[in-house]
């Protein structure tokens, strides 16, 4: 659990632990839950609480420097389009940049691990035709909203991205 660090030839330490060895720890249940039956449903539930969450506080409390930052990561989401592999990463740092606006670690560990924990959603929903045009509208629309400081709006437009990414996943899975 990354409370007792072992090195050959050393005694064990106690260690303080982190958030992301925490929350990390969770991963192989996780998996699991994910193998069953409605397990990326149920993920999917939780994302979307967990993005409108901090979406609604990015768009309340976002500073200038914080909204400079998501439009360069917008910009730079804008440029993969096409690029399957590239997209992909420009979007979990899109998201993750909405995770970095309260300056909590704890939101940005649970960010980076959702996004590992639904890596298959990802890359199957990137595969539908129009998919990464459609993220990067509904990423554009995001950021619009939390640079007016809209926070309804922007909980309305992470709503649809979200509707949207699980739409073309489950198109792609045939279900």
């Amino acid at each position: 659990m990354g409370l007792v660090i072992i090195n050959n030839g050393e005694r064990a330490r106690v260690t303080e632990p982190t958030v992301q060895n925490l929350v990390g720890e969770l991963s192989g249940a996780v998996r699991h839950l994910l193998s069953r039956p409605d397990g990326v449903r149920q993920f999917q539930q939780a994302r979307v609480m967990f993005e409108v969450a901090l979406v609604r506080h990015a768009a309340t409390h976002a500073t200038q420097a914080q909204i400079v930052t998501l439009k360069a990561l917008l910009d730079t989401n804008k440029a993969a389009i096409g690029q399957e592999r590239a997209f992909e990463h420009t979007d979990v740092a899109f998201h993750y940049g909405l995770a970095e606006i309260p300056g909590n670690p704890i939101f940005t560990a649970l960010h980076a691990a959702i996004a590992d924990w639904l890596v298959e959603q990802r890359t199957i929903s990137i595969r539908a035709r129009g998919s990464d045009r459609a993220a990067f509208r509904a990423h554009k629309r995001i950021c619009e909203c939390v640079a007016a400081h809209d926070v309804d709006g922007a909980e309305e437009a992470m709503r649809h991205h979200l509707a949207e990414v699980e739409k073309f996943y489950w198109q792609v899975r045939g279900r």
